[in-house]
């Protein structure tokens, strides 16, 4: 039986062998599987301003990004949603969960992790393993018909960048942007809006 690998961020993928159709089309499903997935692990991670405390930071607090994209031929849609499951006066339990959907092919994954507050009541944002911080800088970001002043945080791993663009005034990611190039051609491009929140000011 064909064995495959593959690896989040650079979006490795080595299909079996042979030209059939349906191999093609899975190695192009897990590729873009892949990705989403990467976007949902920096959400959980915390792509949020650390700088202060957040007043968005209560339980039950949410946001949920979709998008669609097409790549080699083959039209996706997903899902992100970034949840606020438990927190107190020293940390918090967020939950990410993503659902990618391809005609009648759907995957879904969720994770949770706790994050400690700093002392200005901020999370310390730590990339997840392997990505780096190349740059921030401000930007304006138009979303679901609405204006926001962020501050763009770019995290890259190898030919992989991952754009968070965090809302200047409330301190929660508005949109995401994912760009790879991985081993079956072609580039995909994600963007993640935020279409969906509970949290005021957004």
């Amino acid at each position: 039986m064909p064995r495959s690998t593959f690896s989040v961020g650079d979006s490795i993928y080595s299909p079996p062998p042979g030209p059939s159709r349906r191999n093609r089309n899975l190695a192009i499903v897990l590729v873009v599987v892949i990705a989403v997935a990467a976007v949902a692990g920096v959400i959980l991670w915390g792509a949020f301003d650390s700088s202060k405390k957040q007043p968005w930071l209560f339980d039950g607090a949410y946001g949920t990004y979709s998008g669609e994209t097409s790549h080699l031929g083959l039209t996706f849609n997903f899902t992100i949603r970034v949840q606020v499951i438990n927190s107190n006066s020293t940390a918090a339990e967020f939950l990410s969960y993503y659902n990618l959907r391809y005609g009648t092919y759907s995957d879904t994954n969720q994770s949770t992790r706790w994050h400690q507050l700093n002392s200005s009541g901020g999370i310390d944002f730590a990339p997840p393993s392997g990505y780096t911080l190349s740059r921030t800088y401000d930007t304006t970001r138009y979303v679901s018909g609405n204006t926001y002043d962020c501050t763009a945080y770019e995290y890259t791993k190898g030919k992989t960048t991952i754009t968070a663009y965090v809302s200047n005034s409330v301190g929660f990611p508005v949109e995401f942007t994912y760009l790879g190039t991985p081993a079956t051609g072609g580039a995909i491009s994600l963007d993640l809006p935020l279409v969906q929140t509970n949290i005021s000011g957004l």
